[in-house]
């Protein structure tokens, strides 16, 4: 264990890189595995993830057409605002303020993956991003606020992984200038393995790197914060050319003292079953290290708030974002299969953990990346609560509905059919599989029988269960909404301005 003391201003870190092997020792039948210097090293073929790119490109040119044969209907399923959203869709434009102690804590949703944490003592940032990918290709939908000019002195920046849409050179040094101007001392930078270089030439001086299932105590004035590395995978970096050459990452924040823990995964493809599992003993073990447990006889652990920050996209065509994106409605699933690994670790019954369990949205609503529409998350969670009212023989018939969607190849049927023959070219270029127009939702429900395959219980009362907990613990957050520890806890799944309206029957499946 290595202790370090910054000069940054009231802040102190203990770190803790042998953290894994006290993982191993409690928990023997979990496997706690770090990438090897050979895996790092791998690099990964460019066209795993072309396809995106390609069909958000093609989307965006056909609704920029102004031809007389463009008809209405492919206007609006080309238009990234699909609803027509006004600004009072989109944002709340709630004020960042200091920290109260009565809140307990704040989810500040900013845009796309950045997220202000506050606690008492503490204020934490993720992958601030606030500019263009690219100003003529990849520009920004939506405005992320509070701006940074706004936000409190932040004491921790986490790094998810360095693709250019988490580690944003502008960003990082325009709140690099504001820190000056204000003539606050630098925040510290926790970053995976690999990315301490480049942060240090964008500026900070502040950084630590660490490896999966590494730990880093940081003490910030009089308040303990735990933050511990954990896995994610993607197969894209950020140039394409240095793939595996730096970690992608999600982090543990387990405030000492506070009835909290707080999961952030930037962005990540579905984890393996036993990654999954290391990644929820680590939340386990934080559980119980906290300082109201320590001491507590075994069997009366109490268990804190669980809030996770899960990503929302992209989702489309699945079969070519899957190996770099969870869908939303396997993020929203997510709360079922941890509450299921912590009870099994634990032993603790699974009703203990899933109303305990909050899962936040975001890494969405900034770019348009692939086909994606505006708060497609919400889209996509709405139809897997239909779905979950559906019997098994009519979830079998939709599920093979939405398969020919593919298999048939309808959207470039549609495309077609809707294209003047000037523009049809255009469909030669489309890979085999797209969902610019028809929208296939297989995945819904493959996903769905992914979760479902884990619970030994009847199909109809554990459907009922995940609709009830689906409807009270997902919260897709407007940009820039503010949520106290009371308002985010009360707070479900209720879409925003005209997505509101949830319970819809079983004759909209079909739409």
């Amino acid at each position: 264990m290595k202790r370090t003391e910054s000069q940054i201003i009231n802040v102190r870190e203990i770190q803790n890189h042998d953290y894994i092997f006290e993982l191993q020792s409690k928990f023997s039948t979990v496997q706690f595995k770090r990438l090897q210097k050979a895996e790092a090293a791998k690099k990964t073929n460019k066209s795993d993830g072309d396809g995106v790119f390609l069909e958000g490109e093609i989307k965006k040119n056909l609704y920029a057409l102004n031809a007389p044969a463009h008809s209405h209907y492919l206007r609006t399923k080309c238009a990234y605002f699909s609803q027509h959203e006004s600004k009072h869709d989109i944002y709340k434009y709630d004020e960042a303020k200091e920290f109260n102690a009565k809140e307990k804590f704040v989810v500040h949703y900013i845009g796309h993956s950045t997220v202000l944490i506050q606690g008492p003592g503490f204020n934490v940032l993720t992958d601030p991003i606030y500019y263009d990918l690219d100003a003529l290709y990849y520009p920004e939908k939506t405005k992320s606020y509070p701006f940074i000019q706004f936000l409190p002195k932040i004491d921790v920046i986490l790094i998810s992984h360095n693709r250019r849409d988490h580690v944003d050179r502008r960003s990082l040094q325009e709140l690099l200038e504001h820190y000056r101007t204000k003539v606050w001392p630098q925040p510290k930078v926790l970053v995976p393995m690999g990315d301490k270089k480049l942060l240090q030439t964008f500026g900070f001086i502040y950084i630590t790197e660490l490896d999966w299932f590494s730990r880093i105590t940081i003490r910030v004035n009089r308040t303990i914060v735990n933050f511990v590395c954990i896995p994610a995978l993607q197969k894209f970096s950020r140039y394409q050319i240095n793939s595996y050459k730096s970690l992608i990452t999600g982090w543990i924040i387990s405030p000492e003292r506070e009835d909290v823990i707080f999961k952030y995964t930037g962005d990540t493809r579905a984890l393996s079953s036993s990654t999954q599992l290391a990644v929820d003993a680590v939340i386990f073990n934080e559980i119980v290290k906290k300082k109201c447990n320590i001491g507590t006889p075994e069997g009366s652990t109490n268990i804190p708030k669980i809030v996770c920050l899960e990503p929302s996209g992209p989702n489309y065509t699945r079969s070519t974002v899957e190996s770099n994106h969870q869908s939303s409605s396997y993020s929203a699933l997510l709360k079922f299969i941890q509450a299921r690994n912590l009870s099994r670790i634990s032993g603790i019954p699974i009703e203990i953990f899933l109303p305990k369990i909050k899962t936040v949205m975001v890494h969405h609503n900034k770019f348009q990346v692939g086909p994606d529409r505006f708060n497609e998350g919400v889209f996509l969670v709405k139809k897997l609560l239909n779905y979950l009212r559906l019997d098994d023989e009519e979830l079998s018939k939709e599920h093979e509905r939405q398969k020919q969607k593919l298999e048939r190849n309808l959207d470039r049927v549609k495309l077609k059919e809707l294209l003047p023959m000037s523009l049809r070219s255009v469909c030669a270029n489309l890979p085999t599989q797209t969902s610019i127009l028809v929208r296939a939702k297989n995945f819904v429900i493959d996903d769905l029988r992914t979760v479902e395959a884990l619970f030994d219980m009847d199909k109809g009362k554990l459907r009922e269960i995940m609709v009830c907990y689906l409807m009270k613990n997902t919260v897709f957050p407007m940009i820039g909404e503010r949520f106290t520890c009371d308002e985010l806890m009360a707070a479900g799944f209720k879409g925003c301005g005209k997505y509101a309206g949830n319970r819809q029957q079983k004759s909209d499946v079909s739409s």
